[in-house]
């Protein structure tokens, strides 16, 4: 355990750096802040670039011999945090890698997300589908980073353990097709009740962006459309609640199949 007391450190000069997509890109990694989204992290320690600790809570973490952590204080917590309210906990995290040759092989259950652009909502998406038993989150080119520090927060610890696959293309779609999946649109014209869809085998869920829905050549692909029925004086869901109250009549469907 080193401790940290310049600003100038090339440690603290990456955390900041991790503020902006151009850096976490470049160098395949991003910020995870507070003890909560610190503890998942060290779940996969192989990820753990570098923890970051105030002084009076070096005794509460065990010694790791395979991450570097610094003793940082208040001033410097400041200045890697993304938020008001620092936590005395912060890491750099490797990116995940994950392989979508695996995701084609299982008889899995996925959801595609199309130019989702809201970070709470991907946050909030990503950490439901980790909850609900989703084996695998495909991202369009035009969605939001899903590394950034306001999604990384609203997933609550799932963005280091749900299978997600970023810039996802007509290439890529066609592959899962041909491996068998189908895909089920989210939408109003001629679309069935979510829960009268069989949502068992290799099935991809896709949700669009709520400004302008699913693109015309992804919903080419779609095999059938669901619908969530609601109160008629409401508009409609967010796209993080409707892929909540679909993913989970998915896993119920998906768990009674093997009961």
């Amino acid at each position: 355990m080193k401790t940290i007391s310049s600003p100038e450190n090339q440690m603290i000069k990456l955390a900041r750096s991790l503020h902006h997509k151009k850096y976490r890109d470049q160098e395949k990694l991003f910020l995870a802040e507070g003890r909560r989204l610190v503890e998942e992290a060290l779940a996969r320690p192989e990820l753990v670039k570098a923890l970051f600790i105030r002084e009076e809570q070096a005794a509460d973490i065990a010694e790791r011999q395979d991450i570097d952590c610094y003793v940082i204080d208040d001033r410097l917590f400041k200045l890697i945090s993304t938020t008001d309210s620092q936590q005395g906990m912060a890491a750099i995290v490797r990116k995940p890698v994950w392989d979508l040759a695996k995701l084609t092989a299982v008889d899995g259950f996925l959801v595609l997300l199309d130019r989702i652009s809201d970070p709470g909502n991907l946050g909030s998406i990503i950490r439901s589908c980790w909850a609900l038993g989703v084996d695998g989150l495909l991202l369009t080119p035009e969605c939001v980073d899903p590394y950034s520090p306001k999604v990384v927060r609203s997933t609550m610890g799932g963005i280091f353990h749900l299978p997600l696959i970023e810039a996802v293309a007509a290439p890529e779609l066609d592959t899962l097709q041909m491996h068998g999946y189908e895909f089920i649109a989210t939408g109003l014209d001629h679309a069935l009740d979510y829960y009268d869809i069989d949502m068992r085998g290799k099935k991809i869920l896709v949700l669009g962006s709520e400004a302008i829905g699913i693109s015309p050549a992804i919903k080419s692909k779609c095999n059938q459309t669901s619908r969530i029925p609601i109160n008629p004086k409401v508009d409609s869901l967010n796209v993080a609640a409707a892929c909540a109250i679909i993913t989970a009549e998915a896993w119920r469907q998906r768990k009674a199949k093997h009961l």
